[in-house]
């Protein structure tokens, strides 16, 4: 109960106290402040930590240092394509194409902006599976699972449909300002 005086008398633990109306009202003030300063404390932090986290998107070097690929989100799914060639020309000058596809009217299709990665989905423990990988070289399309090694190391899992024939590769990645096909 309020006297005339302004102050508000208090029994807790068997003691009297005393506090006057606007100090009861700031430290109400002061205890929302501290928790809406907690709340968006640990909102930013826990989205620092999540945004730090490795990722399969990003550009990566080949096995053999031939090629340089994006890999990104594709809606769901995750996608990758060749952005970048050591040697970008054959002998004569011209860019290469992919001369060596089974479907004949994609043999023009340039190599530089070529996907090679598809339908990839995530699971539960990071990896990405279930996709297809294609290989200009050989002008074929094999299943893959790729996944991180470490933050500068994915793993690419590329096998037949049965997994009788497989081969593991190790992409290295790559600044994002590297070169880009022209």
């Amino acid at each position: 109960m309020w006297d005339a005086t302004g102050i508000k008398r208090r029994y807790g633990t068997g003691l009297t106290r005393y506090e006057k109306k606007g100090d009861l009202m700031q430290r109400f003030v002061l205890v929302g402040l501290a928790a809406i300063s907690v709340a968006i404390t640990s909102g930013v932090c826990s989205g620092l930590v999540r945004a730090q986290a490795p990722s399969t998107a990003g550009l990566w070097l080949d096995h053999d240092g031939k090629a340089a690929i994006e890999i990104a989100r594709c809606d769901r799914f995750m996608c990758g394509k060749i952005v970048w060639l050591k040697e970008p020309n054959d002998k004569d000058g011209k860019a290469w194409h992919d001369i060596l596809n089974a479907d004949q009217a994609k043999r023009t299709t340039p190599i530089c902006g070529l996907p090679v990665i598809g339908d990839l989905k995530r699971q539960t423990n990071g990896e990405w599976t279930e996709g297809w990988i294609y290989d200009p070289e050989q002008g074929k399309r094999f299943n893959v699972e790729i996944s991180l090694k470490d933050e500068k190391t994915l793993t690419i899992f590329a096998f037949d449909k049965d997994r009788a024939l497989n081969e593991i590769f190790a992409w290295t990645r790559l600044a994002d300002n590297a070169p880009r096909c022209k």
